[in-house]
């Protein structure tokens, strides 16, 4: 059973059916950018009006980078020079690349933890703007570390997370069907719930060690961490899991 948001082109679906795994796609969650006429497009309007003075731009997510691109697009036709920009994941990289941005990606480790262990000109940042572009709500580690750093950090809001309860409601009832939950992350995990009497052993798969932290604290006991986010490695684990 996979949980996650609808995206046009799913990957990780894809290799699911190459490798004829049957599945269950129950997306729980889908996302909402802040559009006309929510009070939150001004703030977003002012932070892209402002883009050409911060001196790093880092997306948090694929979402974050194609919502993201189009404000830049609408305000910026030529993107102003002297910002270095940061990606998460590969994806999301490749979103930003394909627009035209120089941008820079963790190598080793594909998150936040990976971004901040990894990219050498955010380790020191006195005097430094950052803006994160992401969606409400998100964690706040990145930029809380960020400030420790000696950055000042804008928050670029685009997207929230919206639970779909009649999705939620079906893939609690089924979850007693499946072979394998892919979560792909904490909050995914957290709305489905504890592990009840038919899931605690289920096979659980996730995409970091933080994720699995959270699934094991609602009770999941058999949970295998793939390297990354990516489609691949998300498939590889479920492969590992059902093995």
């Amino acid at each position: 059973m996979v949980v996650r948001p609808l995206r046009e082109q799913d990957a990780f679906l894809h290799l699911l059916t190459q490798a004829n795994i049957e599945y269950q796609y129950q997306p729980i969650m889908h996302i909402e950018p802040i559009a006309e006429p929510q009070p939150e497009v001004e703030l977003i309007k002012s932070t892209i009006l402002q883009f050409a003075e911060f001196d790093h731009a880092i997306f948090i997510s694929a979402n974050a980078a194609e919502l993201g691109i189009q404000w830049l697009d609408e305000y910026w036709p030529m993107l102003p020079t002297g910002i270095e920009f940061f990606a998460v994941g590969q994806q999301t990289e490749q979103i930003l690349t394909a627009y035209g941005c120089p941008v820079s990606t963790p190598q080793k480790q594909q998150n936040t933890e990976g971004l901040l262990q990894e990219m050498e000109p955010l380790q020191s940042l006195q005097n430094k703007s950052v803006v994160i572009f992401r969606g409400g709500g998100g964690r706040t580690t990145l930029g809380d570390t960020l400030a420790s750093r000696g950055a000042a950090v804008t928050y670029c809001e685009l997207y929230r997370r919206v639970i779909e309860q009649n999705k939620l409601i079906d893939a609690q009832a089924l979850i007693h069907q499946a072979s394998c939950l892919v979560a792909h992350s904490g909050e995914l995990i957290q709305a489905m719930g504890p592990a009840s009497n038919n899931s605690i052993e289920l096979p659980l798969v996730v995409p970091s060690d933080r994720v699995a932290e959270i699934s094991r604290k609602l009770g999941y006991s058999n949970v295998q961490v793939a390297k990354n986010a990516l489609p691949e490695s998300m498939f590889e684990a479920v492969q590992a899991a059902l093995a």
